[in-house]
C-alpha cells in the first residue's frame, strides 16, 4: 500500500486488499494475505483447537496496527518527531450473538484502549492531532460504521490530557 501525501488527489486511488483461507476443521482456518500466512482458531471451550488467535483477536490487533500507522503518517506529514508509541485495546462481545440468539449483536458491545505517545508535540496540539488520526484511520472508522465508538485514552509524554 502506498500513501498519498500533500493535497488531496482528485481521482480515486483505490487499492484492493484480499486474503484466502482454507478451513481445517475444529474452527480453524489457515489464511494467506499479502503472501504471508497465518491462522485463526477458537478456544477449546468454544469447540476449537486453540491453535491460533481468534479472528476477533486479529481485529483488535489490526485496530492497533492500523491506528499506529496513521499516527506515524500524520506525525511525519506534520514534522512531529516520535520516540515511541505504545498501545493496548480490548473489546467485549456478547457471545450469545455469535451463537444465534435473536436480537443480540455479534459485534463488539464496547471497545476500549489506550495510546501512549512519546513525541515532540505540544499538549495544546494533541486534540487536533487525535481528531486527524481518527478521521483517517480505516479500522477506527470501521468500528464507527458498525455503531461502536472506540473509547481510546490518549497519553502524551506520560500525561493524559483529558482526551478519551
Amino acid at each position: 500500500m502506498t500513501a498519498t501525501t500533500g493535497a488531496a488527489v482528485e481521482a480515486p486511488q483505490l487499492i484492493s486488499i484480499s486474503a484466502s483461507g482454507t478451513w481445517r476443521g475444529l474452527l480453524r482456518t489457515d489464511l494467506t494475505a499479502s503472501a504471508r500466512q497465518f491462522a485463526t482458531s477458537e478456544p477449546a471451550s468454544f469447540g476449537g483447537d486453540d491453535s491460533a488467535p481468534t479472528p476477533m483477536d486479529y481485529v483488535v490487533g489490526a485496530f492497533l496496527g492500523c491506528i499506529t500507522v496513521i499516527i506515524e503518517l500524520v506525525a511525519r506529514e506534520r514534522g512531529i518527531h516520535l520516540d515511541a508509541i505504545e498501545s493496548e485495546a480490548s473489546g467485549v462481545i456478547d457471545i450469545r450473538g455469535v451463537s444465534g440468539v435473536p436480537g443480540v449483536s455479534p459485534t463488539f458491545q464496547t471497545f476500549t484502549g489506550s495510546l501512549r505517545l512519546d513525541a515532540e508535540l505540544a499538549p495544546e496540539e494533541l486534540a487536533e492531532f487525535v481528531a486527524e488520526v481518527e478521521r483517517r484511520c480505516p479500522a477506527y472508522n470501521l468500528f464507527l460504521d458498525a455503531g461502536v465508538r472506540p473509547q481510546v485514552t490518549w497519553f502524551l509524554n506520560g500525561t493524559n490530557h483529558g482526551l478519551l
